[in-house]
């Protein structure tokens, strides 16, 4: 039964973007399109510009335009060099298993650089940047990003200006996955004086000097910026690779999506994603069937989870029962089909059932107020006399749940949680917070009291240890480090994980899936809500857009093009 909250929420949906896109509509502008300039409209200003620290969804997808990987995953879930000259395989000879002095099995894997790579201010891409920024990835004070981390190697070789060879102290199956470098001429100076994360962040270039072409080795640079207003990227002129077609990507800033929607209908903006980080995806579904051929809609299969972390901390939620009571208590369908139009399919894990991987046979929780209520009273849990679960010391099932503010579609999914945990005696209280609030104090520092409302994007390459391995804890000793916000640390699941980060042959790799799911089904660290799918909304006349890359769309900018 869907509660009045859902249904409500819903009429108030469609009456607000509604009135927005009449009025927003009827005031269009005229003028005609720059065909050589994109604007993007964005929520959520970057904390900081590093692109290796304190890394999340939001800083992947504005740093890609101009520091791009080794290697990223197309629409196609195709790995391929971005920087590299060949993508290193078992088969090509350039990734080899070997045996390592301790008697254990481990990796040696080559990597070269492409031809004439240089960055911004004309200094070649060199295999001296990958061994620094592998040797401030190993670093236990600085804490760089875990995405295809270069912390997997133990061992670097540099063969010549660029090639280098790396050793990994075990077998993995993403070994030809690597993340961006840094670059040493401008960065291994201020390293060298800044040895502690602190101090190193605040005087990288990165956030004393954004606009330093010399950090940048995309095929746009960061040209321009106001914090909290815009950012502006133009062609890199050294950029070995397809020149781009635009001649400047504006990413717009506004602090709603209602505004952002508004921008959009005015001409304002050429383009927004759809949640998270711009509008909502009910505003979408609204805009599409009033606006239809206004513009075009992209939208393809995602990988990005939203998920509610459970923190471990909380004596209330360290009790299984409770978090699996609150799963049954979301309808999470009824969510989708109101909200979204059944489009957000509904994530039973952390992985889609879309996936070829994805474990059929693991425990599900569908829907079930009465199966929550039963849960609950097993654990302790009683309706007290306003409606709210009280135990037998006389503590009230009251939990706090954070999420950003400012993002519509999370703060619409708050409420209706709120309603319908109300419905099964738990009271809930939201508590939206900014983005660096909620990325500092919240999430990295573990502030959070009992519940954090976020996604998690997962490439192919990368591990689900990163929010679900006990070394993925953010904490002090790691600088903060992981998204593994729930404190959730399992003997079973750190093994499951090392054997699906060992697995090269398919069918090993499924095996391994599968058990990291079922262990994640019944210990529910976090609450898997739904998979965003990729969209964008966009004028109709932008062009190779490849809106469905597992991996940044920003990756591939130098394509998209204005006709």
């Amino acid at each position: 039964m869907k509660s009045m909250q859902l249904v409500s929420l819903s009429f108030a949906r469609a009456v607000l973007a509604g009135s927005l896109i009449a009025a927003a509509g009827s005031s269009a502008a005229t003028a005609q399109p720059n065909k050589n300039q994109l604007v993007v409209g964005q929520l959520q200003f970057l904390t900081n510009f590093h692109p290796l620290v304190q890394v999340n969804n939001t800083k992947r997808l504005v740093i890609n335009y101009s520091l791009r990987p080794i290697t990223a995953f197309d629409e196609n879930v195709e790995n391929q060099c971005i920087l590299c000259e060949t993508l290193p395989t078992i088969e090509n000879g350039l990734a080899k298993i070997v045996d390592l002095p301790d008697g254990k099995k481990g990796m040696k894997v080559t990597l070269v650089l492409k031809k004439g790579l240089a960055w911004g201010d004309g200094i070649p891409v060199s295999s001296k940047d990958i061994e620094f920024t592998w040797k401030m990835g190993r670093d236990p004070k600085i804490g760089f990003s875990n995405y295809n981390a270069w912390d997997r190697a133990s061992e670097l070789e540099v063969v010549d200006d660029r090639t280098v060879v790396l050793t990994l102290p075990q077998i993995l199956s993403s070994y030809n996955s690597w993340d961006q470098v840094l670059p040493a001429h401008l960065e291994g100076p201020v390293y060298a004086a800044n040895p502690t994360l602190d101090t190193y962040v605040k005087q990288s270039l990165y956030n004393t000097q954004p606009t330093n072409p010399g950090l940048w080795n995309g095929s746009y640079l960061l040209s321009d910026y106001q914090i909290g207003t815009r950012i502006v990227f133009t062609p890199n002129p050294k950029w070995s690779g397809n020149k781009p077609h635009l001649q400047r990507i504006v990413l717009s800033y506004r602090d709603n999506s209602s505004a952002l929607l508004q921008n959009l209908l005015a001409g304002a903006v050429d383009a927004v994603p759809v949640s998270p980080g711009g509008i909502s995806f009910s505003q979408m579904l609204d805009l599409r069937t009033q606006q239809p051929k206004k513009f075009t809609y992209h939208l393809a299969y995602g990988t990005n989870l939203e998920r509610i972390a459970a923190n471990f901390d909380n004596p209330i939620l360290k009790d299984k029962s409770v978090r699996q009571a609150l799963l049954y208590a979301i309808d999470r369908k009824a969510i989708s089909d109101e909200l979204f139009g059944g489009l957000q399919p509904v994530a039973h894990g952390i992985l889609s059932d879309q996936n070829a991987f994805y474990n059929k046979d693991m425990t599900i929780y569908k829907y079930d107020a009465a199966k929550a209520k039963d849960l609950l009273a097993k654990a302790g849990w009683k309706p007290g006399r306003d409606g709210i679960c009280v135990n037998g010391k006389g503590d009230r099932l009251s939990l706090e749940l954070v999420s950003t503010a400012g993002n519509q579609t999370r703060e619409q999914i708050a409420q209706v949680i709120q309603s319908q945990m109300k419905e099964v005696c738990v009271e809930i209280k939201n508590n939206f917070v900014p983005l660096q609030e909620f990325n500092g104090e919240m999430a990295r520092k573990r502030k959070f009291k009992a519940l954090i409302m976020s996604s998690i994007d997962f490439s192919p390459s990368v591990s689900p240890r990163i929010a679900l391995g006990s070394d993925a804890i953010p904490k002090a000793e790691n600088n903060g480090v992981g998204n593994n916000f729930s404190a959730y640390a399992s003997p079973a699941m750190d093994k499951a994980l090392g054997e699906l980060e060992m697995s090269l042959d398919p069918v090993a790799a499924k095996k391994a899936w599968g058990t990291v799911q079922q262990i994640f089904a019944e210990d529910l660290p976090m609450l898997p809500l739904y998979f965003y799918p990729r969209a964008y909304v966009a004028v109709p006349d932008l062009v190779n857009f490849r809106q469905g890359t597992l991996d940044p769309l920003q990756i591939w900018a130098e394509e998209w093009e204005r006709k």
